[in-house]
């Protein structure tokens, strides 16, 4: 009889993770290790998050590749980062090192300057009025936190034409 129950309890608990997994999914993708963290940070157990997780691979709605593709995409566009800021981006939000360098291998330099150049336009409307050698000194640093290769922002900061800096 104790046993059934427990059957039960436990049966009652992986279907709240997986309740609370769908829920999760409905805001955005996510990664499995982001999913794990969520169900555990919900004091589910392993034994209730890893029938879960398989729960939704199998479904098709986790897959860390898609996820690693949306977030790549969304990163590119909206953060431009370079490549070493994908790689941490990509690497925080739970994707493996080896999806990770899969999917960055499309990921040119061109890309890399197109992004660094972007940048650069948008921070010159705020420092317009410094001397060169301090909007030098920032943009670096600027390209430098982003992920931006330092041969890739040594190139943008020295394109560009001296009507912007004066």
């Amino acid at each position: 009889m104790k046993d059934s129950t427990a059957d039960t309890g436990r049966t009652a608990r992986i279907t709240d993770a997986r309740s609370y997994a769908l829920r999760l999914l409905g805001y955005r993708s996510r990664s499995r290790k982001e999913m794990r963290e969520r169900l555990s940070r919900k004091k589910f157990s392993d034994d209730q998050i890893n029938p879960t997780i398989k729960f939704l691979e199998d479904a098709g709605l986790m897959n860390d590749k898609a996820v690693a593709l949306e977030l790549l995409r969304y990163a590119a566009e909206r953060k431009n980062l370079g490549r070493r800021g994908l790689e941490m981006f990509l690497f925080r939000r739970g994707i493996g090192r080896d999806l990770i360098s899969e999917i960055l291998s499309n990921h040119t330099a061109e890309m890399e300057k197109e992004a660094a150049s972007k940048l650069v336009e948008k921070k010159m409307m705020t420092l317009r009025h410094h001397p060169e050698n301090v909007i030098r000194r920032r943009l670096w640093g600027m390209l430098q936190r982003r992920g931006i290769s330092a041969d890739i922002a040594h190139r943008v900061i020295k394109d560009i034409d001296k009507e912007n800096i004066q």
